[in-house]
């Protein structure tokens, strides 16, 4: 777990490849609404892929975006996907794992996500946006 690495202070793997995976989190739990979000959650691999678990406080019919604030950089593949989601494509993937409305409420953030991440990049530039 996350928690139990920093407590040992091991060497952490390359710079960027890491801040990627913490981008995504970032983005992935502001989009599911993850308000649960916390170490204890985060597992990593002996490769160091960070592998999110415990998301039985997302999927809900809330507006709360956790990271919203955090949220400056996004890798241009992750955001295209997340732009390309759609209702049919939620429903088939997680329908049945959701209350109603939770749907909508998840297309409605990924929409805040998307334009604020527009425009960061109108502002300070699509390189200090989005990593290719």
């Amino acid at each position: 777990m996350l928690k139990d690495i920093q407590a040992q202070k091991v060497s952490l793997p390359q710079t960027e490849v890491w801040n990627r995976q913490i981008y995504r989190q970032r983005v992935f739990d502001d989009l599911i609404a993850n308000i649960d979000d916390n170490a204890g959650n985060l597992l990593i691999d002996p490769a160091w892929n960070l592998i999110l678990i415990d998301h039985s406080r997302a999927f809900t019919t809330l507006m709360t975006m956790p990271f919203e604030k955090q949220s400056t950089r996004i890798d241009r593949p992750f955001f295209e996907r997340m732009k390309a989601l759609d209702r049919e494509t939620l429903k088939r993937e997680i329908g049945d794992l959701v209350e109603g409305g939770a749907i909508d409420a998840l297309l409605v953030r990924r929409n805040t996500i998307v334009k604020a991440f527009e425009k960061l990049a109108a502002t300070k530039g699509e390189a200090q946006v989005f990593l290719p």
